[in-house]
């Protein structure tokens, strides 16, 4: 079956024109960029460029694009798109440049020969071989339109759900984007990596961009894919209903994982379930985020989103009963708004708190592995042994009602360092072998870009490697759109 599936890949690769584009000509691309855009529409000082070449929280090498294209419209990226293609120059979509594994950073392409430059790879490529532009939509930030009885809302991809929320409600809608991912996550990019937090499918429909210059649409939830630029999207709401946190500890993983799983079948349907591990509860105590400190072990923190009060103290009341069985702690439940506010911004101050585990000069790397529910537990007591024997301390932010785990690995370095200690990297791609081993992925929301491209060969195969490659000529026939990201070159997939 295997070897059929290879041969009809091959004829069908046959007839598709192999990558071949032209010389890249930057004087001349450069020309049509100033013409076609006004100043503050193009960036060509080295500041921004610097700063549109680094992403926040990504350890990789900086890399300043030549250009940054400041897109209003579908129209610029059409523009855009066409400058390029005509030029042979690379284009990297950008938005809020929050992404962590390097899906902007430029691989094959390098600066202009007149910049410091410490990205280049040896032997590859040399300062000016093939410059970049970086088409950034943050400033299409805007909401479109707004359909309250279809409970949507059709937005530009440079607005954050944070931003929609907000519009939302200064205009007084009782409707809200209840997906929860990070602070700073801007649609664009949610979509481009389903990095859509701790629950998912709320993008309807997409207008993209094409490197042949058309724009089309595309319906569906987020699990449909392109190969293009978006530059819009419409997202389904969900009604503002009465919100309430809480929160439980156990003496083991074990028992926290069963409890969640009792949880959920026994019908209970919590908006967001998220496992901290011990050492994530003692950097949130030195953080002193909440008014008493919590117990340092496995804690469950919960959210339930339901029609009335009633409801969600009915569902918290059955699960009193299920941690009472499980043998967990007394269930904290947020007494009001306000502490349900504070309760589940001590979550998302994770990141922070974290690094006061290392003190001054924390530096971190935020794994993002998948796991099958029912194989979680084995993953982090399994896994607690790789960090023990690491000497690294790794605290767990788990969605674990997802199955998706996030091991910070934390260190102390110097700022800018783009070069990760041994024993980090070893303990990363472990933990990357440990979630293949346990039928998991190796990347759960945060996406594949540069640092999780070396493992797809051992979690997808040949075969499925050899159709994304198909679909990337079908649709980027001169390799100019963010290329590298996700596929090496062919034959190059490897563990790092």
């Amino acid at each position: 079956m295997a070897t059929a599936a290879k041969e009809r890949l091959a004829s069908l690769a046959s007839h598709l024109a192999s990558p071949s584009a032209p010389k890249p000509d930057w004087p001349r691309a450069l020309e049509a960029l100033k013409s076609a855009f006004p100043a503050s529409q193009l960036s060509l000082d080295l500041a921004t460029r610097e700063k549109h070449g680094q992403s926040w929280g990504s350890l990789l090498p900086p890399s300043p694009p030549a250009a940054v294209v400041h897109a209003l419209s579908a129209a610029d990226v059409v523009a855009v798109v066409r400058i390029a293609t005509s030029c042979g120059i690379v284009l990297i979509p950008t938005g809020g440049r929050t992404a962590l594994e390097g899906q902007f950073t430029a691989t094959c392409c390098s600066p202009l020969a007149e910049d410091s430059w410490n990205g280049v790879v040896k032997g590859k490529t040399k300062p000016g071989d093939r410059p970049t532009i970086h088409v950034s939509l943050s400033r299409m930030n805007q909401v479109l339109a707004l359909h309250e009885r279809d409970f949507q809302a059709i937005v530009q991809p440079g607005i954050g759900w944070q931003g929609l929320n907000a519009y939302l409600a200064e205009r007084g809608v009782k409707l809200a984007f209840p997906v929860d991912p990070a602070p700073g996550s801007e649609f664009g990019g949610m979509a481009g990596v389903a990095g859509s937090g701790t629950n998912a499918e709320w993008i309807q429909s997409m207008e993209v961009v094409l490197m042949d210059g058309s724009v089309i649409r595309t319906k569906g939830s987020n699990r449909a894919r392109t190969l293009g630029i978006i530059t819009e999207l419409t997202v389904r709401l969900a009604p503002v209903v009465p919100l309430k946190v809480a929160l439980t500890s156990f003496p083991t993983v074990q028992q926290a994982v069963s409890t969640v799983v009792s949880m959920l079948s026994s019908g209970l349907t919590p908006t967001s379930l998220e496992l901290l591990d011990g050492t994530s509860i003692k950097g949130l105590n030195l953080a002193k985020l909440l008014p008493d400190a919590l117990p340092e072990e496995p804690t469950v923190l919960m959210r339930f989103s339901n029609p009335s009060e009633a409801v969600n103290q009915a569902s918290l009341e059955t699960v009193k009963a299920i941690v009472q069985r499980e043998g967990g702690r007394e269930l904290r439940i947020a007494k009001d708004d306000q502490e349900n506010e504070e309760l589940w911004k001590a979550r998302k101050s994770q990141y922070w708190s974290q690094q006061l585990l290392i003190g001054e000069g924390c530096r971190t790397l935020i794994t993002d592995v998948c796991v099958p529910i029912s194989r979680l537990a084995e993953f982090v007591d399994r896994s607690e042994v790789l960090v023990h024997d690491s000497g690294c301390i790794a605290p767990i932010v788990a969605h674990i009602g997802d199955g998706n785990v996030h091991r910070a690995i934390l260190w102390r370095g110097k700022e800018g360092e783009t070069t990760r200690p041994r024993e980090v990297e070893t303990l990363a791609k472990k933990l990357v072998e440990l979630a293949l081993e346990l039928e998991g992925t190796c990347a759960g929301e945060h996406g594949i870009g540069l640092t999780k491209r070396k493992y797809l060969k051992a979690e997808l195969g040949d075969s499925t490697l050899a159709l994304m490659r198909t679909v990337k000529r079908a649709l980027d026939p001169l390799n100019l759109l963010n290329p590298d990201k996700v596929l090496f070159p062919e034959g190059e997939e490897q563990w790092a």
